[in-house]
């Protein structure tokens, strides 16, 4: 399916558990089912937990034109309003730190707190060279698509417990189970800039860094809390992929933000 570029994307989501809301919003090429690993199962213990698919993903229609970050964050505010949201924790990763850091600027009033794990406020020459090869790989080769992207997203430990026949496999699962909007999040990731937003931000602000992720480096997530007014920066071990190595955590450090 798709809808008219620009227009609001009436977005998929799941919603599970109860107390102070928390609405997750995943990156690149990630969905509901293939970001979080059991964050949000560690959430829905003390929160509500809305979890949405961006465009493209999951069961969200791809718009026809290319994504537009206002639109993202606008879209994301609705699918809150469908759920019966009035103010609500946005807890976004990787790419989506920017579409809610976008967010809590266009929608103040509905942003009660921000989570930011990952994230990046514009692509770094490191990112904007990682983000091309991925763009490129998705024309070249499946399997070594897979393989790059294991190896940009798992930390260390989980790398050492996979052996080849096992990185084979998760890296033909990888290339296989990417959405439909993979490329055009990535010419979106490419082109984010959101630093001028960051100082206008008036809501406690968490900042997660992976102190092993390779693919968006810590500093990003430094730059970020540099740029929060009274943000708190605490770091996890774990890759890219910190949702899924560290959720206990990670929903500890989110709860305590909610409270």
């Amino acid at each position: 399916m798709t809808t008219p570029s620009g227009a609001h994307a009436n977005l998929h989501y799941t919603d599970h558990g109860s107390g102070n809301p928390v609405v997750l919003v995943h990156g690149v090429a990630g969905g509901i089912a293939t970001s979080w690993g059991n964050l949000p199962e560690r959430l829905a213990e003390h929160h509500r937990v809305i979890a949405v698919d961006n465009p493209g993903s999951g069961h969200s229609p791809l718009p026809d034109g290319p994504l537009q970050l206002d639109t993202l964050a606008d879209s994301i505010a609705l699918t809150a309003e469908r759920a019966g949201l009035e103010r609500y924790t946005v807890v976004g990763y990787s790419m989506g730190s920017a579409i809610a850091v976008r967010h809590a600027t266009r929608h103040p009033h509905r942003t009660a707190a921000l989570a930011l794990l990952a994230g990046f406020a514009q692509p770094d020459p490191r990112l904007r060279l990682a983000l091309r090869i991925w763009r490129d790989l998705l024309d070249v080769d499946e399997r070594l698509l897979g393989r790059y992207l294991l190896q940009q997203s798992c930390g260390p430990a989980g790398l050492a417990q996979l052996n080849g026949t096992d990185i084979d496999r998760l890296a033909e699962e990888t290339a296989a189970g990417l959405p439909p909007g993979t490329r055009r999040h990535i010419d979106l990731a490419l082109r984010l800039d959101v630093r001028d937003d960051l100082p206008r931000i008036d809501a406690p602000a968490l900042v997660v860094a992976a102190s092993e992720d390779i693919l968006v480096t810590p500093s990003h997530s430094v730059a970020l809390a540099q740029g929060i007014k009274g943000s708190r920066l605490v770091r996890v071990p774990a890759g890219h992929d910190a949702p899924a190595e560290q959720p206990t955590a990670i929903a500890a450090h989110i709860h305590a933000i909610t409270h």
